[in-house]
This record gives C-alpha cells, sequence and structure tokens, in this order.
C-alpha cells in the first residue's frame, strides 16, 4: 500500500504549477447563477407552449363543431322527428326535476358548492326565460329544440352537483 501512495506523490509532482483563473470562485459562482436562472426559465415557457397547443386544439376542434352544426341547421328535419326529440329533452327535463326535488335541501353548505348551485340556478331562470319568448315566436322551432337540450344540460348539472353535496356531506 505504501507503493501506491509513493506513486502518487511522485505523479502529483510531475504535474505543473497551478494558476487561479482570473475571477476565481466568483467566477464559478456566477457560472452557475447563470445556468440556474435559465433553467428557471424552461418550465414557464414549457407549460405556456402546452397552455398554446390545448388552446388551438380546442379552438380547432369548437371551429369543426360549429361548421357542422352550421351545415345541419341548413338541412331540414321533419317535423315527427323534430317532435320525438323535444318530447324527449322534455321527458328528461322532467325526471331531473323529480330528482332535484327528492333531493333533500341542506341547510348549510361549502361556499364554492353554494356559488355554483346559484349559477346554475341563475341559468336556468335565463333559459326557462327565453322558452318563455320563444314559445310566441311561432317560426322558431330550431331554437326551442337548442335552449331545451340547454337547459337540460344545465339541470343535469345542477344535479349532480347537488347529488355530490348530499353525498359529501354524509
Amino acid at each position: 500500500m505504501h507503493a501506491e501512495l509513493n506513486d502518487w506523490s511522485e505523479r502529483l509532482a510531475a504535474l505543473g504549477a497551478f494558476e487561479a483563473p482570473a475571477g476565481g470562485w466568483r467566477a464559478v459562482v456566477a457560472a452557475r447563477a447563470s445556468r440556474e436562472a435559465r433553467l428557471d426559465r424552461r418550465w414557464p415557457i414549457a407549460i405556456a407552449a402546452v397552455l398554446l397547443a390545448v388552446t388551438a386544439g380546442i379552438a380547432a376542434w369548437l371551429q369543426s363543431a360549429q361548421r357542422t352544426l352550421s351545415e345541419d341547421a341548413g338541412q331540414t328535419v321533419p317535423a315527427a322527428a323534430a317532435a320525438a326529440v323535444a318530447a324527449d329533452m322534455r321527458a328528461e327535463n322532467e325526471r331531473l326535476e323529480l330528482i332535484l326535488a327528492r333531493l333533500p335541501e341542506r341547510q348549510a353548505m361549502r361556499g364554492s358548492t353554494a356559488f355554483t348551485v346559484a349559477e346554475l340556478e341563475d341559468r336556468l331562470a335565463l333559459l326557462d326565460d327565453r322558452l318563455s319568448r320563444v314559445a310566441l315566436e311561432p317560426n322558431a322551432p330550431e331554437r326551442s329544440e337548442q335552449l331545451w337540450r340547454e337547459r337540460v344540460g344545465v339541470l343535469h348539472s345542477l344535479v349532480q352537483v347537488r347529488y355530490a353535496d348530499v353525498v359529501g356531506s354524509y
């Protein structure tokens, strides 16, 4: 073992003199800080790029859906089919209202849940108002069907929120 130590000491003695670089430790610390600053910028840029890609994808999907809807609106739907869809929407609406009426009313709930329930109930009131206006317009059955679909969707969301609140309280 001692022979190895002597071997190392000879090798170290053969090395030339070492001169410290200008700036020394301060230059090393500055280089590390610069590298960390570049790394700190990578995550926000990556997140922004992902959000931009997702937003662009959703926008493209919504535009294609809107084009499909506008193309479908140009086609005439037979009156019997429209009446069947309207009857289905009204039946689903009645079913959801019955479920909502059977859910127990809570005296206290979380603020976020109460806010969501109030927003959904306000949306239902607005849709009911628009439905009553459309009922007075004889030439707007497609608007009526769209409003009934939207009302059923909002009512479905309200039932889900209220049900989750009731289940979460037990």
